[in-house]
């Protein structure tokens, strides 16, 4: 008998529902889809009573004591938790790795549309006993999950609502997760937000309790972030090796190698040796990586306080403000230097300004340049909007009141908005930014009025407005992931920044980053020329961080033709399969990539959807072919 595929799957499910009288879902999105399939599989009835499966009372017993110090940090957030929500139909649980029930609380409520006692200590709740539901999901995936009603695979849960999001341990690896359940009927969208902020609680506890005995490195783009569920985590030996780094940490050093035993002295700029020098200092400490990012960090040493302590908001990036002043980007180019002109007189009238470009071609710094000649008072804010977390999104760049959610820092936080106040708010990656925040946003571009989440009062701003991408946000608006109306309102000044490849003015941007970066090396003629044919996918970003491994390599002697031409050739190995796309534009080579995975993964639709983050419509939109 062949093998059906999940679409098969889901027909047979539909086609079991309907023979027997019973509504089925017209859509279920593919991580449903597939959990639907393997219900079918292991020979589930969607229309009976799921089997009710508990571990024996001794090995309960074991499972518990097993967890120790987890199971204490987990009763705690479950707790705080159901505090949060509790009266509101809902049932808070801890589970194992496995989907055993290790804790659960109830409201009383809860009893009148669900079989409570499935959700005691003891019940397994894997897909395979009980279907489709947010628990087992997590159990199988590793992920955060959400089933909402009738997307549970039995029909005797499809009023419920179930969250549920893993918690790892610092090695990465799952150990246990924390659901919570709601009559559908009251269900409330910021549950995903606070079962996800307990998690991350958890892990954060026991990294530190697993680490206690060696040096912990807070670190954080923002001082007012240290202390916050947003900070990064790093445990080092005392030689200076990386034990572990939680997950915020990975995220905010993305492009540093964090594998166990690398280096301190790899990962910042600054030695260990330099860094444990400044503990008797007053001043805040920080650290910048190796690819020039600059992080607030706070130390915590064995048996030692925490150094470097500062909670108070801190001032963002001040730029003396100057109308003449020199952009600090090379723009040789005649092209790029039109369109520095040309923000140069936008900031005159206020007027918003959206920059695109490819990654790595200077939009941040050209930015920059637009608060420096701006002449601006306050206070030049960037904000990577691909970074903001969907549900916090909003208290984040709006701020909040203390105690408006799980985890807030009790003074509360004024919000990057407001921290832009007469001076320059960036919007960096705009087009990742959450669709759900880009309608606040465009209230805030409305009015230019500020109300932090859980406040009651609003306070006028001015700011100069602007955003960056490099996404075609056209067909972001055509696919329903970006609002037309604030694509209208942030492109009032629309530029777009030339790559590399295409620019004049690549000798003087190589002296400018020699310069900048402080390299002891000098390059003939030749080997510069021989950079022109590069392709340089990853632009002046790309090409900086070229010039530092080829004075690495040449031990800060004169860089001939043979050191720029072996280096480039390990470059093209790492590129070669982006080398059809060179001269190509931004929708080409997105066309180009989602073409590729589709050959990848055998011409499956959802899964080259799920593997690119992008919808189905937006796939066969790429693949110009009709949806089946």
């Amino acid at each position: 008998m062949p093998m059906l595929t999940s679409d098969d799957r889901i027909t047979r499910a539909r086609a079991l529902l309907e023979r027997k009288g019973q509504p089925t879902n017209d859509f279920l999105n593919s991580e449903i889809q597939d959990s639907w399939g393997r219900c079918i599989d292991h020979g589930l009835d969607p229309l009976s009573m799921p089997e009710h499966v508990m571990v024996d009372t001794c090995d309960l017993h074991e499972l518990r004591d097993s967890f120790d110090d987890l199971l204490i940090l987990a009763k705690s957030e479950v707790q705080n938790l159901y505090s949060q929500i509790s009266g509101s139909n809902f049932a808070i649980v801890f589970a194992s790795h496995d989907g055993t029930i290790i804790e659960s609380i109830c409201d009383d409520s809860f009893d009148s549309f669900a079989d409570a006692k499935r959700i005691t200590p003891g019940s397994l709740w894997r897909e395979t006993v009980s279907g489709t539901n947010a628990l087992g999901s997590v159990v199988h995936a590793g992920r955060p999950c959400t089933v909402h009603a009738g997307e549970h695979f039995f029909r005797c849960y499809e009023d419920l609502t179930c969250v549920a999001s893993p918690i790892f341990d610092p090695m990465g690896k799952l150990v246990g997760i924390i659901d919570a359940s709601s009559n559908c009927r009251t269900r409330q969208h910021h549950t995903h937000a606070l079962v996800k902020m307990s998690c991350i609680t958890i892990e954060n506890g026991q990294f530190r309790r697993a680490f206690r005995d060696q040096l912990i490195i807070e670190l954080h783009s923002r001082q007012e972030f240290l202390g916050t569920l947003q900070a990064g985590l790093l445990a080092f030996c005392d030689d200076g090796k990386l034990i572990s780094a939680n997950q915020q940490a990975r995220y905010l050093l993305q492009g540093i190698s964090l594998h166990s035993g690398t280096h301190f002295d790899v990962i910042f700029q600054t030695s260990l040796s330099a860094f444990r020098s400044r503990r008797s200092s007053a001043l805040p400490a920080s650290l910048t990586d190796l690819r020039g990012s600059t992080y607030a960090v706070e130390a915590a040493y064995p048996f030692e306080p925490v150094f470097a302590r500062n909670r108070s908001i801190a001032s963002p990036v001040h730029f003396k403000p100057s109308i003449e002043s020199q952009p600090r980007m090379v723009c040789d180019d005649p092209d790029v230097h039109a369109l520095v002109e040309q923000v140069e007189k936008a900031v005159h009238i206020k007027a918003p300004i959206h920059i695109r470009g490819e990654t790595g071609t200077g939009k941040e710094m050209l930015a920059r340049h637009v608060h420096e000649v701006s002449g601006r008072s306050g206070s030049f804010v960037p904000v990577n909007c691909a970074a903001l977390p969907d549900t916090l999104a909003e208290a984040e760049l709006f701020g909040y009141r203390g105690g408006a959610f799980t985890g807030a820092v009790r003074g509360g936080s004024p919000g990057l908005a407001l921290q832009a106040d007469k001076g320059t708010l960036f919007l960096d990656e705009i087009g990742e930014m959450p669709v759900a925040l880009q309608a606040t946003l465009l209230r805030f571009l409305d009015g230019w009025r500020v109300r932090a989440v859980g406040g009651t009062t609003e306070k006028q701003v001015d700011i100069q407005l602007v955003t960056a991408t490099n996404r075609d946000l056209d067909i972001a608006v055509h696919n329903k992931q970006f609002r037309a109306d604030l694509l209208y309102r942030i492109n009032t000044i629309d530029i777009e920044l030339r790559p590399l490849r295409h620019r004049t003015d690549i000798d003087k941007i190589i002296s400018a980053l020699i310069e900048s970066l402080g390299l002891k090396m000098s390059i003939d003629q030749d080997a510069i020329a021989s950079l022109h044919d590069y392709w340089w996918p990853g632009n002046i970003r790309e090409l900086k961080n070229f010039l530092v491994r080829i004075s690495i390599d040449a031990h800060d002697g004169p860089i001939s033709l043979d050191h720029i031409n072996h280096a480039l050739r390990a470059a093209r190995k790492t590129s070669a399969a982006d080398a059809p796309l060179q001269g190509a534009s931004l929708e080409e080579h997105e066309c180009c990539v989602v073409q590729e995975t589709y050959k990848q993964l055998n011409g499956n639709v959802s899964a080259v959807a799920r593997k690119l983050g992008i919808s189905r419509n937006t796939v066969y939109k790429k693949l110009k072919i009709d949806e089946a």
